[in-house]
């Protein structure tokens, strides 16, 4: 998991050798520094693809924990957590 920003914007990219968990409807879901979280896009779209890379909105004030998240069976599917916030 790496964050960048571009154009002013939060973006966050998976790894290349990042597997999508076999479940029904995973998500990218970010934690900030206050514990709010926030459900954002889908990982699987269509097909066999994924969404490796995000734009975080920009009502997120910043970013703790990036969470894989099963929206079907509401659990935490595994998580990165940056040592210091980023925005």
């Amino acid at each position: 998991m790496t964050h960048s920003t571009e154009s002013g914007n939060s973006v966050l990219t998976l790894s290349d050798d990042f597997k999508a968990p076999d479940t029904p409807d995973p998500h990218w879901q970010v934690v900030d520094s206050k514990g709010n979280t926030y459900l954002l896009q889908k990982l699987s779209i269509k097909g066999d693809k994924m969404n490796r890379k995000i734009t975080v909105p920009k009502y997120v004030p910043d970013i703790a924990k990036v969470q894989i998240w099963c929206a079907f069976a509401e659990t935490n599917l595994g998580e990165a957590v940056f040592e210091h916030p980023v925005k």
